[in-house]
């Protein structure tokens, strides 16, 4: 079954509003190519149930400047409540502009493999089919070779890394120099 008028009704507003006449038809409008569009005439009507603040403003336009979110609310004559507090701070945007500093270049330079492994352990994340909770990766910082192993418990790092240790050092036919770990 497929709509092809539209009634929405709401609290009236007003000093008139007693609980016995407190619903109201705030619009009505047929169905244009699948989509109920608004007249002109009533969308100031459903503005005006509610004024939002001007961060309110600002969080629904995405997060513009001061300067943009009131350009955009004079210009289309939105309703804002007057009282709002200009020099709020919005968290999503001092989130935004923090930006990490650069970590200072390495001087060290690995010549061969196995010469310096990065290893670093995950989790606990949801279970997988597996039941497994962590993982332990294990980078080779010469070739940046990346070896994954799935763990069920935290405590199986060790014993995951003498197996890794013991499947490089064959392949390789050498020992692993040093390792970096968190």
């Amino acid at each position: 079954m497929k709509l092809k008028f539209v009634t929405i009704i709401g609290p009236k507003v007003g000093p008139a509003s007693t609980p016995e006449n407190s619903k109201d038809t705030i619009l009505e409008g047929r169905c244009h190519k699948g989509l109920y569009p608004l007249p002109l005439a009533s969308i100031k009507q459903v503005f005006s149930v509610d004024k939002p603040s001007l961060s309110r403003w600002h969080d629904r336009l995405g997060h513009p400047s001061l300067p943009i979110v009131t350009r955009v609310i004079s210009s289309n004559t939105l309703p804002c409540l007057a009282e709002s507090n200009k020099e709020s701070v919005c968290d999503a945007c001092q989130q935004a502009k923090s930006h990490q500093l650069l970590y200072p270049r390495s001087s060290s330079v690995s010549s061969h493999p196995l010469e310096l492994f990065f290893s670093d352990v995950w989790g606990p994340a949801p279970c997988s089919v597996g039941g497994n909770k962590y993982y332990v990766s294990f980078i080779d910082d010469y070739s940046k070779f990346t070896w994954v192993y799935l763990l069920k418990f935290k405590s199986d790092v060790f014993q995951r890394f003498h197996e890794f240790q013991n499947l490089v050092e064959r392949l390789f036919d050498q020992k692993i120099v040093s390792m970096q770990t968190d």
